[in-house]
């Protein structure tokens, strides 16, 4: 694995005015079109995969809520490649270091999320953000004003594909 995507869920693939729901009812539903911009977008910028910083990653993998997350990305041909995982106490920021530093093979990577968390204290992190603000990955702005070259390109990639869906 060489460029992989830190992917939230909530904000990022639905957003508090989505109509579609989870199959459990717990949870607002992922949005076919969002889907397929990260599936362009992870292509146009040649990713091979995400790791899951959501709060979707605690559910059972057998659980039908996972299961839908993990059906729906597949469908755009995004494979799952891990998650992170924080202990009590600990930030998102910190799972997305401490998966990084055990996985040297992340050549680079890009983050997408709602939540600035920690990020602008970790010039490495903030400069790959892809902030949301909430409104869905089609809303993906810089978050630092000297974004990395991935982001640029991942960016561009996300604007390519919503311009062809529109």
């Amino acid at each position: 694995m060489s460029f992989v995507v830190f992917l939230d869920v909530d904000g990022v693939l639905n957003t508090s005015k989505s109509c579609v729901v989870a199959p459990s009812g717990k949870y607002v539903g992922i949005v076919e079109f969002r889907l397929k911009l990260l599936g362009d977008a992870m292509r146009y910028a040649g990713c091979d995969g995400v790791v899951l910083t959501t709060t979707w990653k605690n559910l059972r993998k057998d659980h039908e809520d996972f299961l839908y997350l993990k059906d729906g990305l597949a469908r755009h041909g995004i494979n799952i490649l891990g998650e992170t995982k924080e202990h009590a106490g600990e930030s998102r920021e910190d799972g997305i270091l401490k998966y990084i530093e055990k996985h040297d093979d992340i050549e680079d990577f890009v983050i997408l999320d709602d939540n600035h968390y920690g990020f602008e204290d970790y010039n490495k992190l903030w400069e790959r953000f892809l902030d949301t603000k909430g409104q869905g990955i089609e809303c993906s702005t810089y978050a630092s004003a000297t974004p990395s070259v991935s982001a640029m390109i991942f960016l561009e990639g996300i604007s390519k594909s919503d311009k062809l869906l529109n």
